[in-house]
């Protein structure tokens, strides 16, 4: 703390820091930190080993309400002198000033220096890891469960009242605690920071009825604040996964401390149980996740070895996220699916067959449930084997699923049973489908083959492939990491208008344009569809015609368009038709106007 020399006059004066530093040893360097009641001064002794000393000045009247300030105060240095555990501090030498027989008009305690608080921690997290960070909460959560284990409430929980040296953490100032037995406190106290107040302890009346539930609530606080800056009180607050997102399991962690009713609110035993948990299983996989990385030889010069330590930090953290939130398809329209576009992702053959796999099968499902659709009852009729022509499309069904490796020596049982139970037409447009090479790579290779990470991810879960699929099965592309090298860190959370996304929207743009200018109407764009509205239904049967005349010589073609119109429904004497973006715009109508060859 920055104080002027007058300033610094002002305070030895008002607290004697000269006087009794010089009766315990201990000569004055600089001051830390004051407050109304005291003062805590850097000190070091004849050894020059640093030591911070806290004096406190005693009230001179003797009241109730000042007898019990100095019981409270004789508490804390009591309390903090005999207490043995690592995670809080401890006294070394204390005392009363004079100690000659007069009236004491101070207390002083040695200990030793911590140069930080959690405060700092705070204000600089950008210099602590996140795994750092939760080191300290664990130290936190320590100290508090032994104290409450001891029928102790320390009531005044802050960042303030937390130090930090290095690596370890104490909690200090136990002036405010309720220690079990004691009659301090009364029933209209409030005396801890506001800012950290359960909502019991705002109460009237209430303070004697309060339990070890308040420092549960202000560790909540803090952890949230740890990791997002911001005190979460109130409804809505900064979700700790809003800025890191493979720290998901902390939120839930934080809402079971923050549980209004203090009788729901989650235990320190526990509550320490489940960080110490997510701590070590996160750390243990983050470990495993980069050790699995394969760093190619002959990476570019400014690949610096501490370069690439932080990209592999940051692709563990990722796959960590992919693998284990449970929420990601529920949280597909908050996310930004081009997060952290900057480093490549692709997933291994084994996943990249399983995908191509699961399309081909839930192609064959389309094409049948199309066949049973019909107004006058399904016209099907299996393949026959025996017959030449459709033992040629069988064949050539394997030949697909053998060049992917999604069978082995025989076809998976459910694609056998959609394929072999449709109509040939419907076989034939299958397999012109998928034995088009470009096909498979703009529906599916393209979205798992050097993608962002939360955009692969998305992509296959929404193939209702299951997510410990994902686990082992997805890697860094070097090559595209190494194109973006000097945007490791462009892409936020919630960020949407990233380059790659622009240009995707523009492109659709483009696509919408043309189709209104050719054939009219309006259209709306939202966050993933486009509605298209034709105040004249003949605009848009006219487009329809046009659709199924380019359908009808092409079987692979057909049953898309068909299904493309379908999707249009009239209100109000409008044609309203809500299409995805991704498929219905990109492909389908972009082949309807000629965008895009059809095959």
């Amino acid at each position: 703390m920055d104080l002027t020399d007058e300033h610094i006059d002002c305070l030895k004066n008002q607290f004697k820091i000269d006087e009794i530093l010089q009766s315990i040893g201990y000569c004055f360097i600089k001051i830390l930190g004051q407050g109304g009641q005291g003062v805590v001064v850097l000190t070091n002794d004849s050894t020059g080993i640093e030591k911070a000393v806290k004096i406190m000045k005693l009230p001179t009247s003797g009241g109730r309400a000042n007898r019990a300030k100095i019981e409270r105060l004789k508490n804390d240095i009591e309390f903090c002198s005999q207490y043995n555990h690592e995670n809080i501090i401890k006294y070394q030498l204390y005392g009363e000033y004079p100690n000659d027989g007069q009236r004491a008009q101070f207390l002083y305690a040695v200990m030793d220096y911590f140069p930080k608080n959690l405060r700092d921690v705070i204000d600089e997290s950008e210099s602590y890891s996140p795994e750092q960070r939760l080191n300290y909460l664990i130290q936190l959560s320590k100290a508090i469960k032994d104290a409450h284990n001891k029928g102790i409430i320390h009531r005044d929980i802050k960042p303030e009242n937390i130090l930090i040296k290095d690596n370890t953490l104490v909690l200090t100032d136990f002036g405010i605690a309720h220690f079990k037995d004691s009659n301090l406190t009364q029933a209209n106290d409030l005396l801890n920071n506001r800012n950290y107040l359960a909502p019991e302890q705002k109460n009237k009346g209430n303070a004697t009825t309060i339990t070890s539930a308040v420092d549960v609530f202000a560790f909540g606080l803090i952890i949230n604040e740890c990791f997002t800056k911001s005190n979460p009180h109130g409804k809505s607050y900064p979700l700790i996964s809003d800025y890191y997102p493979f720290l998901f399991e902390l939120d839930d962690l934080v809402e079971k401390c923050l549980n209004s009713d203090s009788k729901n609110r989650i235990s320190i035993n526990s509550t320490l149980i489940e960080i110490k948990n997510i701590y070590q299983n996160l750390k243990s996989e983050l470990e495993k996740i980069k050790d699995s990385f394969t760093v190619p030889e002959n990476l570019p010069e400014e690949f610096t070895d501490s370069f690439i330590n932080e990209l592999l930090d940051k692709a563990s953290q990722d796959i960590y996220f992919v693998t284990n939130d449970r929420k990601l398809i529920e949280n597909k329209r908050k996310y930004n699916l081009n997060y952290r576009r900057e480093i490549g992702y692709s997933v291994t053959p084994y996943l990249r067959d399983l995908t191509v796999r699961t399309y081909i099968l839930k192609l064959c499902q389309k094409k049948y449930n199309h066949e049973m659709d019909y107004e006058d009852g399904p016209s099907l009729k299996s393949l026959d084997l025996q017959n030449a022509s459709d033992l040629q499309l069988y064949d050539r069904l394997v030949a697909v699923l053998e060049k992917y490796n999604a069978c082995g020596k025989r076809l998976s049982g459910n694609i056998r049973k959609y394929f072999v139970n449709s109509l040939s037409y419907h076989a034939e447009e299958i397999l012109e489908i998928i034995e088009d090479e470009c096909y498979i790579d703009e529906k599916i290779l393209e979205n798992i083959e050097d993608a962002p990470i939360l955009w692969l991810t998305i992509f296959i879960l929404e193939q209702d492939i299951e997510q410990t699929e994902l686990i082992n099965n997805i890697d860094i592309c070097w090559d595209r990491t190494i194109s973006y090298l000097e945007n490791l860190d462009n892409s936020p959370l919630f960020e949407k208008e990233t380059a790659f996304q622009m240009a995707f929207e523009k492109n659709i743009e483009n696509i919408c344009q043309k189709l209104t200018n050719q054939w009219g109407g309006s259209y709306d764009l939202f966050e993933d569809k486009i509605r298209f509205i034709f105040d004249e239904p003949s605009q848009f049967e006219k487009l329809k015609e046009y659709g199924f005349q380019l359908a009808k010589p092409y079987y692979v073609f057909e049953g898309d368009v068909i299904d493309l119109f379908k999707k249009s429904r009239m209100i109000d004497k409008q044609i309203i038709w809500d299409l995805d973006k991704d498929w219905d715009i990109r492909i389908l109508l972009a082949k309807i106007l000629g965008l895009k060859k059809i095959k």
